[in-house]
Protein backbone atom coordinates (compact mmCIF):
# COMPACT_ATOMS: atom_id res chain seq x y z
CA UNK A 1 0.00 0.00 0.00
CA UNK A 2 1.86 3.39 -1.15
CA UNK A 3 0.87 6.80 0.19
CA UNK A 4 -2.04 6.96 -2.88
CA UNK A 5 -3.62 3.86 -2.25
CA UNK A 6 -3.71 4.34 1.53
CA UNK A 7 -5.37 8.00 0.93
CA UNK A 8 -7.60 6.94 -1.05
CA UNK A 9 -8.73 3.60 1.52
CA UNK A 10 -8.69 6.15 3.96
CA UNK A 11 -8.71 9.78 3.96
CA UNK A 12 -12.36 10.89 3.95
CA UNK A 13 -11.59 14.26 4.77
CA UNK A 14 -8.24 15.80 3.54
CA UNK A 15 -5.39 16.61 5.40
CA UNK A 16 -4.42 19.97 5.67
CA UNK A 17 -0.29 20.62 5.85
CA UNK A 18 0.06 24.02 8.01
CA UNK A 19 2.45 26.51 5.66
CA UNK A 20 6.36 26.04 6.43
CA UNK A 21 9.49 27.05 4.61
CA UNK A 22 11.43 23.47 4.82
CA UNK A 23 13.31 23.46 1.63
CA UNK A 24 16.65 20.78 2.17
CA UNK A 25 15.98 17.60 1.88
CA UNK A 26 16.56 16.56 5.44
CA UNK A 27 18.66 13.41 6.57
CA UNK A 28 16.55 12.72 8.90
CA UNK A 29 12.33 12.85 9.82
CA UNK A 30 10.87 12.85 13.54
CA UNK A 31 7.54 12.04 13.60
CA UNK A 32 5.55 13.15 16.52
CA UNK A 33 1.73 12.04 17.09
CA UNK A 34 -0.62 14.05 19.22
CA UNK A 35 -3.86 13.98 20.43
CA UNK A 36 -5.28 16.08 23.90
CA UNK A 37 -1.59 15.92 24.90
CA UNK A 38 -2.01 19.90 26.18
CA UNK A 39 -0.50 19.66 29.56
CA UNK A 40 3.24 17.47 27.20
CA UNK A 41 3.56 18.48 24.06
CA UNK A 42 5.20 21.65 24.52
CA UNK A 43 8.10 19.36 26.75
CA UNK A 44 8.07 17.09 23.90
CA UNK A 45 8.58 19.77 21.21
CA UNK A 46 11.29 21.45 23.00
CA UNK A 47 13.40 18.73 23.63
CA UNK A 48 13.51 17.77 20.37
CA UNK A 49 13.94 21.27 19.29
CA UNK A 50 17.31 21.22 21.47
CA UNK A 51 19.04 18.62 19.26
CA UNK A 52 22.23 19.36 18.46
CA UNK A 53 23.13 17.38 15.41
CA UNK A 54 25.21 18.35 12.20
CA UNK A 55 22.60 17.56 9.48
CA UNK A 56 18.91 18.76 8.63
CA UNK A 57 15.96 17.54 9.92
CA UNK A 58 11.74 17.92 9.85
CA UNK A 59 9.90 17.20 12.26
CA UNK A 60 6.58 16.05 11.12
CA UNK A 61 3.67 16.75 14.07
CA UNK A 62 0.21 15.22 13.27
CA UNK A 63 -2.22 16.85 15.79
CA UNK A 64 -5.29 14.15 15.75
CA UNK A 65 -8.19 17.19 16.00
CA UNK A 66 -7.30 17.79 19.76
CA UNK A 67 -10.03 19.52 21.80
CA UNK A 68 -7.80 20.54 24.48
CA UNK A 69 -5.79 23.20 23.05
CA UNK A 70 -2.80 20.77 21.84
CA UNK A 71 -3.67 22.49 18.38
CA UNK A 72 -2.90 25.75 18.78
CA UNK A 73 0.19 24.99 20.95
CA UNK A 74 1.24 23.08 17.81
CA UNK A 75 0.01 25.68 15.52
CA UNK A 76 2.17 28.35 17.99
CA UNK A 77 5.23 26.40 17.20
CA UNK A 78 4.77 25.58 13.56
CA UNK A 79 4.35 29.57 13.48
CA UNK A 80 7.86 30.00 15.58
CA UNK A 81 9.85 27.13 13.66
CA UNK A 82 8.58 27.38 10.08
CA UNK A 83 12.18 25.80 8.86
CA UNK A 84 12.11 22.94 10.99
CA UNK A 85 8.29 22.02 11.22
CA UNK A 86 6.00 20.68 9.47
CA UNK A 87 1.94 20.52 10.86
CA UNK A 88 -0.18 17.86 9.58
CA UNK A 89 -4.07 18.91 10.67
CA UNK A 90 -6.15 16.36 10.91
CA UNK A 91 -9.84 15.21 11.11
CA UNK A 92 -11.45 12.83 13.40
CA UNK A 93 -13.39 11.44 10.04
CA UNK A 94 -9.74 9.72 8.87
CA UNK A 95 -9.81 7.79 12.19
CA UNK A 96 -8.81 4.12 11.98
CA UNK A 97 -11.04 2.42 14.56
CA UNK A 98 -10.32 -0.78 15.72
CA UNK A 99 -12.73 -3.16 17.21
CA UNK A 100 -14.99 0.03 17.76
CA UNK A 101 -12.00 1.73 19.77
CA UNK A 102 -9.82 4.89 18.04
CA UNK A 103 -6.41 4.65 17.09
CA UNK A 104 -3.53 6.78 15.83
CA UNK A 105 -2.98 4.55 13.08
CA UNK A 106 -4.05 7.20 10.41
CA UNK A 107 -1.82 9.96 11.92
CA UNK A 108 1.15 8.33 12.31
CA UNK A 109 1.21 6.61 8.81
CA UNK A 110 0.41 10.12 7.65
CA UNK A 111 3.60 11.44 8.94
CA UNK A 112 5.52 8.30 7.97
CA UNK A 113 4.23 8.34 3.74
CA UNK A 114 5.37 12.06 4.07
CA UNK A 115 8.77 11.67 5.62
CA UNK A 116 11.78 12.45 3.52
CA UNK A 117 14.52 12.07 5.29
CA UNK A 118 16.58 8.46 4.76
CA UNK A 119 16.12 7.73 8.79
CA UNK A 120 13.48 7.90 10.93
CA UNK A 121 13.14 8.95 14.11
CA UNK A 122 9.92 8.48 16.64
CA UNK A 123 8.03 10.41 19.76
CA UNK A 124 5.00 10.46 21.12
CA UNK A 125 3.50 13.86 22.27
CA UNK A 126 3.78 12.95 25.70
CA UNK A 127 7.19 11.45 26.05
CA UNK A 128 10.04 13.57 26.37
CA UNK A 129 14.42 13.03 25.17
CA UNK A 130 16.74 13.73 27.39
CA UNK A 131 19.87 13.70 25.48
CA UNK A 132 20.56 16.21 22.91
CA UNK A 133 22.70 14.24 21.10
CA UNK A 134 20.27 11.45 20.68
CA UNK A 135 19.64 11.92 16.90
CA UNK A 136 23.26 12.42 16.18
CA UNK A 137 24.27 9.45 17.90
CA UNK A 138 21.54 7.38 16.21
CA UNK A 139 22.26 8.48 13.01
CA UNK A 140 26.08 8.43 13.10
CA UNK A 141 25.94 4.43 14.00
CA UNK A 142 23.14 3.38 11.15
CA UNK A 143 25.74 5.49 9.08
CA UNK A 144 28.58 3.48 10.04
CA UNK A 145 27.14 0.09 10.20
CA UNK A 146 24.71 -0.82 7.10
CA UNK A 147 23.43 -3.83 8.84
CA UNK A 148 21.58 -2.20 11.16
CA UNK A 149 18.17 -1.42 10.41
CA UNK A 150 16.97 0.00 14.01
CA UNK A 151 18.49 1.78 16.90
CA UNK A 152 17.31 2.08 20.11
CA UNK A 153 18.04 2.94 23.64
CA UNK A 154 17.11 3.84 27.57
CA UNK A 155 13.66 5.09 28.84
CA UNK A 156 12.97 6.08 32.56
CA UNK A 157 9.24 5.81 33.22
CA UNK A 158 6.91 8.79 34.39
CA UNK A 159 3.87 9.54 35.49
CA UNK A 160 1.32 12.64 34.57
CA UNK A 161 3.24 14.68 37.26
CA UNK A 162 7.03 13.80 35.99
CA UNK A 163 7.85 11.49 39.15
CA UNK A 164 9.72 8.79 38.03
CA UNK A 165 7.89 5.33 38.87
CA UNK A 166 9.41 1.75 38.61
CA UNK A 167 10.36 0.09 35.28
CA UNK A 168 8.37 -2.72 33.59
CA UNK A 169 9.89 -6.22 32.78
CA UNK A 170 9.12 -6.11 29.34
CA UNK A 171 11.17 -2.86 28.92
CA UNK A 172 14.54 -3.74 30.67
CA UNK A 173 14.07 -7.30 28.61
CA UNK A 174 14.62 -4.50 25.71
CA UNK A 175 17.92 -3.00 26.59
CA UNK A 176 20.06 -5.06 24.61
CA UNK A 177 20.75 -5.95 21.05
CA UNK A 178 18.61 -8.27 18.96
CA UNK A 179 18.95 -9.90 15.52
CA UNK A 180 17.20 -9.91 12.69
CA UNK A 181 15.60 -12.99 13.62
CA UNK A 182 14.87 -11.89 16.74
CA UNK A 183 13.22 -8.54 15.71
CA UNK A 184 11.12 -10.53 12.67
CA UNK A 185 9.26 -12.32 15.62
CA UNK A 186 8.57 -9.25 17.18
CA UNK A 187 10.30 -10.74 20.46
CA UNK A 188 11.05 -6.88 22.19
CA UNK A 189 9.07 -3.84 21.79
CA UNK A 190 11.09 -0.61 22.98
CA UNK A 191 9.06 2.31 23.82
CA UNK A 192 8.54 4.15 20.52
CA UNK A 193 10.03 7.39 21.81
CA UNK A 194 13.69 5.51 21.48
CA UNK A 195 13.55 4.56 17.57
CA UNK A 196 15.49 5.54 15.23
CA UNK A 197 15.65 3.45 11.51
CA UNK A 198 16.14 3.23 8.21
CA UNK A 199 13.57 4.53 5.69
CA UNK A 200 13.35 1.58 4.37
CA UNK A 201 9.38 0.69 4.09
CA UNK A 202 7.70 2.16 1.15
CA UNK A 203 4.95 0.17 0.53
CA UNK A 204 3.13 -0.50 3.88
CA UNK A 205 1.09 -3.33 4.39
CA UNK A 206 -2.63 -3.03 4.84
CA UNK A 207 -2.98 -5.98 7.49
CA UNK A 208 -0.71 -2.88 9.63
CA UNK A 209 -3.93 -0.93 9.79
CA UNK A 210 -5.52 -3.62 11.31
CA UNK A 211 -3.98 -3.74 14.28
CA UNK A 212 -3.95 -1.83 17.70
CA UNK A 213 -0.39 -2.57 18.43
CA UNK A 214 1.07 -1.41 15.29
CA UNK A 215 4.53 -1.22 17.26
CA UNK A 216 5.03 -5.05 17.05
CA UNK A 217 4.00 -5.38 13.52
CA UNK A 218 6.82 -2.29 12.82
CA UNK A 219 9.41 -4.13 14.66
CA UNK A 220 9.08 -7.40 12.48
CA UNK A 221 9.48 -5.49 9.29
CA UNK A 222 12.39 -3.80 10.41
CA UNK A 223 13.41 -7.11 11.16
CA UNK A 224 13.82 -7.98 7.27
CA UNK A 225 16.13 -5.26 7.09
CA UNK A 226 18.68 -5.61 9.80
CA UNK A 227 19.65 -6.51 13.05
CA UNK A 228 18.94 -4.18 16.14
CA UNK A 229 21.15 -2.51 18.28
CA UNK A 230 20.56 -0.92 21.83
CA UNK A 231 22.86 2.14 22.06
CA UNK A 232 23.68 2.66 25.86
CA UNK A 233 25.89 5.71 25.33
CA UNK A 234 21.95 7.89 25.06
CA UNK A 235 20.02 9.24 28.10
CA UNK A 236 17.41 7.85 29.05
CA UNK A 237 13.90 9.14 27.25
CA UNK A 238 11.02 9.73 29.56
CA UNK A 239 8.44 7.65 28.84
CA UNK A 240 5.11 8.95 30.78
CA UNK A 241 2.46 6.85 31.93
CA UNK A 242 -0.37 8.30 32.88
CA UNK A 243 -4.50 7.91 32.90
CA UNK A 244 -5.04 9.14 29.18
CA UNK A 245 -2.42 7.12 27.62
CA UNK A 246 -4.16 4.76 25.31
CA UNK A 247 -2.83 1.61 25.82
CA UNK A 248 -2.73 1.94 29.99
CA UNK A 249 -6.76 2.74 29.85
CA UNK A 250 -7.68 -0.29 28.15
CA UNK A 251 -8.99 -3.48 30.07
CA UNK A 252 -7.23 -6.56 30.69
CA UNK A 253 -9.26 -8.71 28.01
CA UNK A 254 -8.91 -5.89 25.46
CA UNK A 255 -5.38 -5.75 25.48
CA UNK A 256 -4.88 -9.68 25.51
CA UNK A 257 -7.27 -9.73 22.02
CA UNK A 258 -5.27 -7.23 20.89
CA UNK A 259 -1.97 -9.36 20.69
CA UNK A 260 -3.90 -11.98 19.36
CA UNK A 261 -5.06 -9.48 16.45
CA UNK A 262 -1.98 -8.59 16.23
CA UNK A 263 0.13 -11.79 15.52
CA UNK A 264 -3.10 -12.78 13.66
CA UNK A 265 -2.06 -10.74 10.98
CA UNK A 266 1.60 -10.83 11.06
CA UNK A 267 0.42 -14.79 10.45
CA UNK A 268 -1.10 -13.17 7.36
CA UNK A 269 0.68 -11.27 6.26
CA UNK A 270 3.72 -13.46 6.30
CA UNK A 271 1.65 -16.15 4.65
CA UNK A 272 0.87 -13.74 1.74
CA UNK A 273 4.42 -13.34 1.71
CA UNK A 274 4.97 -16.85 1.08
CA UNK A 275 7.28 -17.30 4.64
CA UNK A 276 5.99 -20.62 6.41
CA UNK A 277 8.40 -20.30 9.17
CA UNK A 278 7.02 -16.64 10.63
CA UNK A 279 3.26 -17.65 9.05
CA UNK A 280 3.53 -20.99 11.62
CA UNK A 281 5.68 -18.88 14.62
CA UNK A 282 3.02 -15.68 14.51
CA UNK A 283 -0.15 -18.09 14.44
CA UNK A 284 1.09 -20.23 17.12
CA UNK A 285 1.58 -16.90 19.18
CA UNK A 286 -1.93 -15.88 18.30
CA UNK A 287 -3.39 -18.90 19.40
CA UNK A 288 -1.49 -18.52 22.64
CA UNK A 289 -3.36 -15.32 23.65
CA UNK A 290 -6.68 -16.52 22.42
CA UNK A 291 -6.10 -19.26 25.01
CA UNK A 292 -5.08 -16.40 27.57
CA UNK A 293 -8.96 -14.32 26.51
CA UNK A 294 -10.71 -17.57 26.71
CA UNK A 295 -9.08 -18.69 29.92
CA UNK A 296 -9.68 -14.97 31.70
CA UNK A 297 -13.21 -15.01 30.93
CA UNK A 298 -13.76 -18.82 31.77
CA UNK A 299 -12.50 -17.75 35.17
CA UNK A 300 -14.62 -14.33 35.51
CA UNK A 301 -17.98 -16.75 34.19
CA UNK A 302 -18.17 -14.32 31.73
CA UNK A 303 -20.13 -16.53 28.99
CA UNK A 304 -21.42 -13.87 26.72
CA UNK A 305 -18.14 -12.73 26.18
CA UNK A 306 -16.44 -15.83 25.75
CA UNK A 307 -18.89 -17.37 23.14
CA UNK A 308 -18.84 -13.99 21.38
CA UNK A 309 -14.81 -14.38 21.42
CA UNK A 310 -14.82 -17.99 20.47
CA UNK A 311 -17.14 -17.40 17.61
CA UNK A 312 -14.39 -14.92 16.19
CA UNK A 313 -11.58 -16.65 16.98
CA UNK A 314 -13.31 -19.41 14.72
CA UNK A 315 -14.24 -17.57 11.76
CA UNK A 316 -10.04 -16.49 11.97
CA UNK A 317 -9.27 -19.77 10.91
CA UNK A 318 -11.24 -20.00 7.57
CA UNK A 319 -9.93 -16.37 7.00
Amino acid sequence: MNFSQFKNLFEKKEVSEYPNKIQQSPLVSICIQTYNQASFIEKSLDAILCQKTHFKYELLLGDDDSSDGTREICIAYAEKYPEKIRLFLHHRENNINIASKPTGIFNSLYNLFSSRGKFIAYCDGDDVWTDEYKLQKQVNYLLANSKTSFTYHEVKLIDENGQYIPKKKDIEISERDFTSAELERALIQPPISTWCFRNLIKNIPLEFTKTFNGDNFWVSLLGNYGDGKYLSDIKPSLYRIHSRAMWSTIEKPFQLKSKFNTYSYLSKYYKRKKNKELTAYFNSRANNYAKMVLNYYIERRRITELLKFLSFYLKTLWL
